[in-house]
């Protein structure tokens, strides 16, 4: 065996019932490798890495760790081995201490009890190897109290007071801004210096191309190709994930725009965002671009009456309308897309039906009683419409890949037929090949004359799939961009000239 190998997973097996998870599939890390793997959502990455990690076991197939053949029992046992895995959901107590979070079933102790001196003064000397990422979190501290690229930077920790070997990051930088990023990057080099190996699954080319030095390819549960970074390009590796040419990821622009369909004037909520005013329209997609933490979310929700506003008025075909609740702004056919689908988008313990009537009970109702024939009909309309894969509509939607379960939350605003859809980062953690077909749908709505605003914090799929962006700055709307002007370049400019701005009229 090469001796630079420290993990190798070998004709890895794993069936789920209905599905064939993975077919026989074989990836080696070497030591102080970042080793990327892609693939659609649903290939099979994160059931391989949740069985190197202990999470699952495998039906067939074989792991060995520095030469030697592990089998693990539960994500204790790989922890205690070596093998940490920081996911995108982060696993965290957060009603506990960051101290007694890293060093979690493996607490010092003395005479029985937790030694609390010597457990904050390790937890000091991990956090101190990250630099001033690292410093600026108090061992004692909640973790409830942390920022999200904190509470990752614990995640790390954790792993590290293991003895860590393999370290696995699940799309780490799903939730983190640019400087967040930047900053996760600067570890994970340091890591893998360290001779650390590392598995990383993303989504996002730009930052496999980056940071990665190889690169696994899978596709439906099974190994595509291997190869190094240097070696292959992103065009190469999306045909590969998705198994044919994809073409261009975002469709062509609207030439024309209709009529104005909502007006807002004046909106205000302090301190989130205030005096916000600018307009939608048929036929056009316009974008909410901004910094995260500029207001965008937040104008958003107040438009569609998830949160109160103090001022402000808003306008639907040139009629004022009262928003005062969600139920409101449905009413009127105004929806919004959550961010963050786990939390606040789906039920994820229930069915794909249920989640689909749970918007609208009452629209299923016949004779008192939900009518499950309507439902599933419904459910099969919207699979069709938006390309969604699942084996059955009872199942547990929880059950589905991250690109099914967002096509569906976006299938109940549309069962809803829906005037205005607020969409707030309707493609995160959601594949290439997904996010194209996303990117064609909401087109194809905008030219059946839905009016589409998007919120992402990916600058080229803003600057890719909007004709208009109005682009917002510490809660104000700074500047508003089309055609030529509409570029990443220049909405960077617009958001600097601002923040020069205020920095002068405090001087």
């Amino acid at each position: 065996m090469d001796q630079d190998i420290i993990l190798k997973a070998e004709n890895i097996k794993k069936h789920f019932t209905g599905t064939y998870a993975l077919k026989g599939v074989t990836v080696t890390l070497k030591k102080g490798e970042i080793h990327a793997l892609v693939g659609e959502n649903g290939a099979g990455k994160s059931t391989l890495m949740n069985i190197i990690s202990g999470v699952f076991s495998a039906d067939e197939g074989t792991i060995s760790l520095g030469g030697k053949k592990v089998h693990f029992r539960n994500p204790n046992d790989a922890q205690m081995s070596g093998i940490g895995f920081v996911h995108q959901e982060l696993a965290l107590c957060q009603d506990l201490s960051v101290g007694n979070n890293i060093f979690i079933g493996h607490l010092p102790t003395n005479k029985g009890m937790i030694d609390n001196e010597r457990l904050y003064s390790e937890t000091r000397k991990i956090l101190d190897q990250f630099g001033d990422s690292g410093k600026g979190i108090h061992p004692t501290a909640m973790v409830s109290t942390l920022s999200v690229a904190q509470q990752q930077m614990v995640e790390i920790a954790k792993a590290l007071s293991s003895d860590c070997k393999v370290l696995i990051f699940d799309e780490p930088t799903s939730s983190l801004n640019e400087e967040e990023a930047k900053s996760l990057f600067e570890v994970i080099h340091e890591l893998a210096g360290r001779g650390i190996g590392i598995f990383y699954i993303s989504h996002k080319m730009d930052e496999i191309f980056n940071i990665c030095n190889s690169i696994t390819i899978m596709r439906d549960g099974s190994v595509i190709e291997t190869a190094a970074v240097k070696d292959t390009n992103a065009e190469y590796v999306v045909s590969n994930m998705v198994g044919k040419e994809l073409g261009n990821l975002y469709p062509e622009k609207s030439i024309s725009r209709g009529k104005e369909v909502l007006k807002v004037e004046g909106l205000t909520r302090a301190p989130y965002f205030e005096n916000v005013s600018f307009s939608t329209y048929q036929g056009e997609i316009l974008g909410l671009c901004g910094l995260v933490g500029a207001g965008r979310t937040e104008i958003a929700r107040a438009i569609c009456g998830i949160d109160k506003r103090q001022a402000g008025e808003i306008y639907l075909q040139g009629q004022k309308i009262r928003i005062s609740n969600c139920r409101d702004a449905a009413s009127h056919g105004i929806c919004y897309l959550t961010e963050d689908r786990k939390k606040d988008g789906l039920f994820l313990e229930m069915s794909l039906i249920e989640n689909m009537i749970a918007p609208q009970i009452r629209a299923f109702e016949e004779h008192g009683f939900v009518s499950v024939k309507k439902a599933e009909e419904t459910t099969k309309q919207y699979k069709g419409i938006l390309n969604v894969k699942y084996s059955s509509a009872s199942q547990n939607i929880g059950s589905l890949s991250g690109g099914n379960q967002q096509k569906l939350m976006l299938a109940k605003l549309l069962a809803m037929k829906p005037k205005i859809l607020f969409l707030d980062e309707p493609t995160r953690g959601i594949d290439v090949g997904a996010k194209a077909e996303i990117h064609q749908l909401l087109r194809r709505l905008s030219d059946e004359g839905i009016s589409v605003v998007v919120i992402s914090s990916e600058m080229p799929e803003t600057v890719g799939i909007c004709d208009r962006v109005v682009v917002v700055n510490a809660g104000r709307v700074v500047g508003e961009l089309s055609g030529q002007e509409l570029t990443q370049s220049r909405i960077v400019s617009v958001i600097s000239e601002f923040s020069e701005r205020i920095v002068s009229s405090l001087v």
